[in-house]
């Protein structure tokens, strides 16, 4: 349930996302210029409370004193994104001379968002605690990782004969001139089938993960910042029990997730790189995959070396044999 309701709150955020484009399309017309400071607060208005719903559902954000702390910070964090984006609407309806009314709009779609977010996501955690407890082991078996791996492959087949095939016919109706764009898009489009895949099946690890913790975002975090982040962390006996099965559902959700951004970066490069080969008058394609390829060569490393330093403690190595190992080899 969880999941389908993760996909349907994503596909409402991508339609709003581009409604919202062809909305400021519509009424700007010579504001390509600063097509990109109405994007990022679009982006803000709605991808901000789509974090803040989905870690509401997930985990009990209030089950403990900084549980709701850290809870209490990340809505100040949203409720500042929505100001800023507020204020990046401001800015470009004054330069670009759009509709007052275009940024009061923006405004009361990323509230509604937030008090959907705020109200919806303990509702439907409370409404998951409520369902019978199914027995989720705290490994993953050979057995399980061929069929995701069936599924993903599955997904990436059916996301590109499935893009070719509407592509083609909506080509073949209204330009035919422009069919060749089948055999560009479309194999990006498989390759973003298969990251969603992928995502999907780092959700379900991380699902099990949670019902490790009774969802003690807490105690997750604890233990998080330990195995993953190499934090000295003094824990408690039943704490340190905990972080084996941790680290083996932990490591393979990471894995998923870092094949998720990779698939993610090859998507949008591509398509930033098609765009400039369509127009190579056009520089901003450039700029955008120098962006992304700044932001991939940041995350990839730090991803890396988390995923090994999560995958040692899955590997059987005790708690105290990995704090005497940094305390032996500080770097």
């Amino acid at each position: 349930m969880h999941i389908v309701i993760f996909i349907v709150a994503i596909v409402v955020t991508a339609v709003l996302t581009a409604g919202a484009g062809i909305l400021v399309a519509l009424l700007t017309p010579d504001g390509a210029d600063w097509a990109l400071l109405s994007g990022i607060a679009v982006g803000g208005y709605l991808l901000a409370p789509l974090l803040l719903g989905t870690l509401s559902t997930f985990w009990n954000t209030t089950g403990s004193p900084e549980a709701h702390r850290y809870h209490r910070r990340l809505l100040l964090v949203t409720a500042g994104v929505q100001v800023l984006s507020t204020v990046a609407m401001c800015v470009y309806t004054v330069l670009t001379g759009a509709p007052w009314w275009l940024t009061v709009l923006f405004t009361a779609v990323g509230v509604a968002a937030m008090a959907v977010a705020v109200r919806v996501g303990p509702f439907l955690r409370r409404a998951d605690r409520r369902r019978a407890v199914e027995a989720a082991p705290y490994v993953y078996g050979r057995a399980e990782f061929r069929r995701d791996f069936r599924t993903i492959l599955i997904a990436v087949v059916s996301t590109l004969v499935g893009s070719a095939a509407v592509m083609s016919a909506l080509l073949a109706a209204f330009s035919p001139d422009e069919f060749p764009l089948v055999l560009r898009y479309a194999p990006l489009f498989a390759v973003m089938g298969g990251g969603i895949a992928c995502v999907l099946v780092a959700l379900r690890l991380s699902r099990r993960i949670r019902d490790l913790f009774d969802g003690d975002l807490t105690r997750a975090n604890r233990i998080g910042k330990v195995v993953v982040r190499g934090k000295r962390i003094a824990l408690s006996p039943e704490e340190e029990d905990l972080i084996a099965p941790f680290a083996s559902l932990s490591w393979v959700a990471q894995a998923y997730q870092l094949a998720w951004f990779v698939l993610l970066f090859v998507t949008l490069g591509g398509t930033q790189l098609l765009r400039f080969l369509a127009d190579p008058g056009d520089a901003m394609p450039i700029w955008f995959v120098v962006l992304f390829g700044v932001g991939f060569v940041a995350v990839l490393p730090v991803t890396i070396v988390q995923l090994r330093r999560t995958r040692r403690f899955a590997a059987g190595r005790s708690f105290s044999e990995q704090r005497t190992e940094r305390d032996t080899n500080p770097a």
